[in-house]
């Protein structure tokens, strides 16, 4: 009898624990004034990623978000990913993926594109010299394609496909973009995938050739961000007590250590960091909507870099649409001037290098003495901003340059920063202003002068995308554990398209404090609900719970999470075996 009763105490401890990696999402009153404000009605997301998996990579966390707020997301993925794999078992996965993060099969829209193609084995269709040339995948198919119940965008609209072309590509994203007007996009960035990159540049002159039309008055708002950096290749740092921020990639998992980030232009202190739902926050990968979308990508085990993709926060770069030189007319002295205002902030003339190398940079020819450029308005503008991006080379630089205003005022600007990142330059208002002339005076080496130029009626742009957020420790915080040893931690707010000031509430008036920066726990301290307003609108807030747990709570906690651990590895053995036995055709 004895041996029964010992039996039946294990299976029940062992389905408990098992149970335990299945309950551990985050608990109590946390919330945020994200996307559940009255401006956020009627808005339209679009979510624009190379292949199918990108979507969790980049904004999987904030499309379960948006979803939550009944935001309508629609989810383009412009090729097929069928360089190696299949294209329909791809296309269905990523149904699959969408549909758990909330995203309805008639909201997803594939390209239809193939990817990793190249013009010969060393020249990507991208760096290809002719924009209609026909391209044919390794598959050698020439033309976009989908599923039978669900055509491409293009033969849904024409009942045609399209010839895969670099010129085709860029109308599609455009057109694509043009039928829903999104308020808002996230597309993926400069990565270290060859596709990643190349569509990340098709996609920015698409958005240039919209915001070029005449008279346009369509500026999204654009967030870029990487799958790879911070994600796909992040830090493997799930199993904590709290989940911790995204992390910025380095060494190997960048694309060139002379840069901040993959992409030059981006620094990592000026990241957009978006909160994530309820659903993506856990502390056993179980738990997490993000690990249940992953799964649907069978094809690809991605499951084993979820401890690396699932983080508190997810990290995006703005990219500003209002800047008034898309409706200018930009002349130069010398050279070619049309990288000025053509929304890349660095091109690439090889994306199969590696380290990556850039281009795109106005350079005046050597033997001419004006060094000029000029921008033309068709009505008068207030210009309250003007930036001006370096150039690629980290040897060449502009040294000193002059700004000049048709209504006669002029101001100098020193050391262009290099690497194409931003340099603002700081001048009086100037109103009324039809022309301007910016001369480079000063220059080193060959390769000196001016990836784009941005100039601003507005030095704030009024985003949708304001909110504010409690940190502790520099990590966006949520349900926060703490234990018995912690007694002080720092607290702030993060804010992203606010200035005002912020004030601090407590919600249950437990034993603790706010003060100078820092949550001081008191001895009877259990539990904190702690709620952060803007001062004078307080219809944007966040709110926190900090808990204190029991030694014998964290105990249990790792064990589950050791559990944890245990089934995703061999969850992802038992994938690779399947992989390898039944691999799709």
């Amino acid at each position: 009898m004895q041996d029964i009763y010992i039996i039946i105490v294990s299976a029940v401890l062992a389905v408990l624990l098992v149970w335990s990696i299945y309950k551990t999402e985050y608990q109590g009153d946390f919330q945020n004034s994200l996307f559940k404000n009255e401006e956020w009605q009627d808005r339209t997301v679009m979510v624009v990623v190379p292949h199918q998996d990108d979507e969790i990579n980049l904004a999987g966390a904030t499309i379960r978000n948006l979803v939550n707020n009944n935001i309508w997301v629609i989810l383009v993925f412009i090729t097929n990913s069928d360089s190696v794999d299949s294209g329909p078992v791809r296309i269905r996965e990523g149904l699959a993926s969408a549909a758990a993060l909330g995203v309805p099969e008639e909201d997803v829209i594939f390209l239809g594109y193939c990817n990793e193609t190249r013009l010969r084995d060393d020249l990507h269709f991208y760096n290809g010299t002719d924009d209609n040339e026909v391209v044919t995948s390794v598959k050698g198919i020439s033309e976009t394609y989908c599923l039978p119940e669900k055509p491409e965008f293009y033969f849904e609209k024409t009942g045609e496909h399209h010839k895969f072309t670099k010129a085709n590509c860029r109308e599609d994203l455009k057109e694509v973009i043009l039928q829903y007007y999104p308020d808002i996009i996230f597309a993926c960035d400069f990565d270290r995938h060859q596709d990643h990159k190349a569509y990340s540049l098709l996609f920015e002159e698409a958005v240039a050739e919209i915001l070029k039309e005449t008279d346009n008055d369509y500026l999204p708002e654009i967030y870029k961000g990487f799958a790879y950096n911070g994600s796909y290749l992040g830090e493997k740092d799930f199993y904590r007590l709290n989940l911790l921020e995204t992390k910025q990639a380095k060494g190997e998992f960048i694309n060139n250590p002379n840069y901040d980030t993959d992409c030059p232009p981006y620094l990592w202190s000026e990241r957009v960091r978006v909160p994530v739902p309820r659903e993506a926050l856990s502390r056993t990968l179980h738990s997490n909507i993000i690990y249940t979308a992953l799964r649907k990508h069978f094809s690809q085990g991605i499951i084993h870099n979820a401890k690396r993709i699932i983080n508190s926060d997810q990290v995006f770069w703005e990219r500003r649409t209002d800047s008034l030189t898309y409706q200018a007319e930009i002349s130069v002295s010398s050279g070619d001037g049309s990288c000025l205002n053509d929304f890349k902030l660095c091109d690439c003339p090889d994306v199969l290098t590696r380290p990556a190398t850039f281009s795109g940079a106005w350079v005046p020819n050597k033997e001419d003495k004006e060094k000029k450029i000029t921008i033309k308005f068709s009505e008068p503008k207030d210009i309250k901003e003007i930036v001006l991006y370096g150039n690629e080379d980290y040897i060449s630089q502009v040294l000193t340059g002059t700004i000049t205003f048709d209504n006669g005022y002029s101001v100098d600007f020193g050391e262009l920063k290099r690497g194409c990142k931003a340099t603002n330059i700081e001048f009086e208002a100037q109103e009324g202003i039809r022309k301007i002339e910016i001369s480079l005076t000063i220059t080193i080496g060959d390769k000196a002068g001016i990836t784009e130029i941005e100039i601003f009626d507005k030095v704030k742009r009024e985003n949708l995308l304001r909110f504010i957020k409690l940190m502790i420790n520099d990590n966006f915080a949520y349900e926060y554990y703490v234990t018995g040893k912690d007694k002080v931690l720092d607290i702030d707010v993060y804010k992203q398209g606010i200035e005002e000031d912020v004030v601090y509430r407590s919600i249950d008036g437990g034993d603790y404090r706010i003060e100078n920066g820092k949550l001081f726990l008191g001895k009877k301290f259990t539990e904190a609900i702690i709620r952060a307003e803007v001062k004078d609108n307080p219809a944007i807030y966040d709110q926190i719970v900090v808990k204190r747990k029991s030694s014998f709570s964290i105990v249990m906690l790792h064990v589950s999470q050791v559990i944890d651990m245990l089934a995703h590895r061999v969850e992802h053995i038992v994938k690779t075996y399947c992989l390898k036995m039944f691999k799709p055709k």
